[in-house]
């Protein structure tokens, strides 16, 4: 062996092992670029579908066609806690239904609150009566009158439907409870000179409303209405968003049914 390739062997084995240099694979180097270039990539995906549900799920809406039901409003109560009216007008809330009274004994806190400043807005106003199968219609009608006084809005007046206590399980019987609605009604109609609108689910509606097609109907369905009804409203969701707004409050909100023309003469 040349002496020179020998000093060199042996200088090599000579060294310590933290001296030697260490050689990477042209092919391991390259693998492990590809590897980690492949993990950056991945993480880049995942977190573009994150901020694309994200954005989805803020933006997205079930309000119904807004061609087809241009007129967008909401049912409030006290429940709903203080309302900027102004603010709502602004992200498109046409109507407000205000819940005033419920029963023989009953007023919302927020009733006159809320009628107040809503009337002062320009908003389409309507108030609504959660109707009692416990207490006679006169006495619910008198609770109406003592409540609210003049202040009833420019729609017509809603009596709302719905089981409470034990009445799901065993609802009440149809032809008296028919009569009770019929007679609260001309007792409404009798004392403001004002048409009614009842509302409720549809399969309330259809088992109470005495001469269907006699009233215009507020139907809470999440499902198209299919009960016929002139000059109603479809509340289509119990908890959602105003459509293309910052506003993160869910409302219970609703559509009129009819058209823009039908929408300047109820009342």
């Amino acid at each position: 062996m040349h002496e020179d390739s020998k000093l060199s062997v042996l200088r090599l084995e000579m060294e310590e092992p933290w001296m030697r240099r260490k050689v990477t694979p042209i092919f391991q180097d390259s693998f492990q670029k590809r590897y980690w270039r492949q993990i950056i990539i991945g993480i880049i995906a995942v977190a573009l579908c994150l901020g694309g549900a994200i954005w989805w799920l803020k933006h997205r809406s079930d309000r119904p066609s807004a061609t087809q039901y241009p007129i967008l409003g909401m049912q409030l109560s006290q429940s709903d806690g203080y309302q900027d009216f102004d603010g709502l007008k602004k992200d498109g809330i046409q109507f407000v239904y205000l819940k005033a009274t419920e029963g023989a004994s009953y007023k919302d806190d927020n009733f006159d609150t809320n009628y107040s400043r809503a009337s002062g807005t320009g908003l389409r106003v309507g108030i609504f009566h959660f109707f009692s199968f416990d207490s006679s219609p006169e006495r619910q009608a008198d609770q109406l009158f003592k409540a609210v006084g003049s202040q009833t809005g420019d729609l017509p007046i809603m009596i709302y439907l719905d089981y409470y206590n034990d009445y799901a399980q065993q609802p009440p019987a149809q032809k008296k409870t028919q009569m009770a609605l019929a007679q609260l009604v001309t007792l409404i109609n009798q004392h403001y000179h004002q048409n009614c609108l009842i509302g409720g689910a549809p399969s309330l509606l259809k088992r109470y409303v005495p001469h269907k097609g006699d009233y215009p109907l507020w139907q809470t369905t999440r499902e198209q209405p299919t009960l016929a009804t002139k000059n109603g409203f479809w509340q289509y969701t119990m908890a959602s968003q105003i459509p293309n707004s910052d506003n993160q409050t869910n409302y219970q909100l609703a559509v009129f049914t009819g058209t823009k023309q039908q929408w300047q003469t109820i009342k």
